[in-house]
């Protein structure tokens, strides 16, 4: 697949943005804005390393193809994997129920691929990158107070900084979510929590038989996912964070299949705990009794699992506060569990249209209705996203009982007859199955043509009327800063 960087049209007014929060949203967020102009301030209150996760990051199509498009693709080849088989299997036992492979139809008509990395390479890559393009990143910068009326805000230090725009890229426990919703939170315990380990591929797989090793068939790529009873895991190779750093990268391309990312979905009450923790020993105690013994193998001695609580956060009906000045990206505007598929990428995406929107910023009276078409464009698509990661993570996580042997019936069958779990049910004559149509839909959105069709639809009609001073056809412009703002903006899924 040919790389498709595309130059990015510069901003006709450069402003000043503070971005809270220096994870993958916030890096995003700088880089994007940076390569259009805009002078961007990413404020970390980690240390830059401490903040930085070596778990497991599944970026799918929508979000790769954006980072092919900023001509980050050499960077990311070096330090992840492409990926087209899942490996489907029982947790209890580890027998194999069912094989997925990514189609290069399906791949040509997303743009992008289907890349498995660690966190802390993803996040090397958006940071050089963004520093690269200009942006400056402050570590150590805890925003303790945020005044977004006067575009202020105040460090732990006592430092008060100031721009044209504040980001919130702090996730959904950060300050910026907070200061929005104006209250806090009712968070409400899943019952589950992740566990995000990395660990030997030699000693997760020197007890597979010969023919299940030849299926897993770690060199190719393979993602194995194990459903269980209220629980499920899923392992994938990467590329080993210290292997990138050796000078002469044939020879660390020589050894990518030495670690493996597993992420275990475990019942556990608890809702405390967060990546940045200490590594936790609870995975071996909270794994069922009963249990594919691979899986009890790196729940026994994996020392590195970090324990992530996974949480039911509120649906914000605002991600722009009422000053018209503070806008919340990624986490800090729609969670999505952790471990789903889709948390970087949506973050990815809100970037990638925010970036979009301010290319076309002439006038400061333009910022706050870029802000809130912002929101129009992305929350339908991100919560689309949100509940499709609920429900595969139901799915994978289905109890024992009738519908759960009916799944597991299906995909048996499916894998018997050579064919794909995703495939049309027999003797439907080719029409896929409803989970395809939602991954096709989902893997295959451009949120950068989105944010294009809402400038030639309503962002060029605004500014036309501006210039006559009027609405456009008795359309009058409203108070929240232009006539848009009290619309729906209806945007596609495909």
């Amino acid at each position: 697949m040919k790389s498709q960087s595309i130059s990015p049209v510069q901003t006709p007014l450069s402003v000043d943005f503070l971005v809270v929060g220096g994870g993958i949203a916030g890096l995003s967020v700088a880089l994007g804005l940076t390569r259009i102009g805009h002078r961007v301030l990413v404020l970390e209150k980690g240390d830059g390393i401490s903040n930085v996760g070596h778990g497991g990051i599944r970026a799918p199509p929508n979000m790769s193809k954006v980072l092919y498009r900023w001509g980050l693709k050499p960077q990311l080849r070096e330090v992840s994997l492409a990926s087209h088989p899942i490996l489907f299997s029982k947790f209890q036992t580890g027998e194999i129920i069912g094989v997925q492979l990514w189609d290069a139809e399906l791949l040509k008509e997303t743009q992008g691929e289907f890349l498995l990395m660690t966190h802390a390479e993803l996040y090397k890559v958006m940071y050089n990158a963004a520093v690269t393009a200009g942006a400056k990143v402050r570590t150590d910068a805890e925003v303790v107070e945020i005044d977004a009326e006067q575009r202020e805000v105040r460090l732990a230090s006592g430092e008060v900084l100031s721009a044209d725009v504040i980001i919130g890229a702090d996730g959904e426990r950060g300050i910026c979510r907070r200061l929005v919703l104006g209250r806090n939170e009712r968070v409400v315990p899943s019952g589950m929590s992740l566990f995000d380990a990395t660990y030997s591929t030699k000693l997760a797989t020197e007890t597979m038989p010969h023919d299940m090793l030849e299926i897993v068939n770690i060199e190719g790529n393979t993602v194995f996912m194990s459903f269980g009873n209220g629980c499920a895991a899923t392992g994938y190779p990467v590329v080993s964070a210290h292997l990138v750093l050796a000078d002469d990268i044939s020879k660390a391309l020589q050894r990518n299949y030495e670690e493996i990312a597993f992420q275990f979905f475990l019942r556990d009450e608890g809702e405390e705990g967060f990546y940045g923790d200490p590594p936790s020993t609870q995975l071996r105690t909270l794994l069922p009794e009963v249990c594919d013994p691979r899986l009890r193998a790196v729940g026994d001695h994996a020392s590195n699992a970090i324990r992530v609580a996974i949480n039911q956060y509120e649906d914000l009906e605002d991600w722009v506060d009422d000053s018209g000045h503070l806008l919340l990206v990624g986490q800090a505007a729609h969670p999505i569990a952790p471990g789903a598929i889709q948390g970087a990428a949506m973050a990815l995406e809100d970037a990638a249209v925010l970036a979009k929107l301010f290319s076309h910023l002439t006038r400061h009276e333009q910022i706050e209705s870029f802000l809130c078409a912002f929101q129009d464009i992305r929350q339908k698509r991100c919560e689309v996203a949100r509940q499709s990661e609920v429900g595969l993570l139901a799915l994978v996580t289905m109890e024992d009982g009738p519908e759960q042997e009916a799944r597991d019936k299906t995909m048996q069958t499916r894998y018997r007859a050579g064919k794909n779990v995703f495939d049309s049910e027999d003797g439907e004559n080719g029409v896929e199955s409803e989970q395809w149509v939602e991954i096709r839909t989902i893997f295959g959105y451009d949120c950068e043509d989105e944010a294009d069709n809402w400038w030639v639809q309503w962002g060029q009609l605004r500014e036309r009327a501006k210039q006559g001073d009027s609405g456009i056809n008795g359309i009058p412009e409203s108070p929240n800063g232009g006539f848009w703002g009290a619309m729906t903006i209806e945007t596609s899924t495909a």
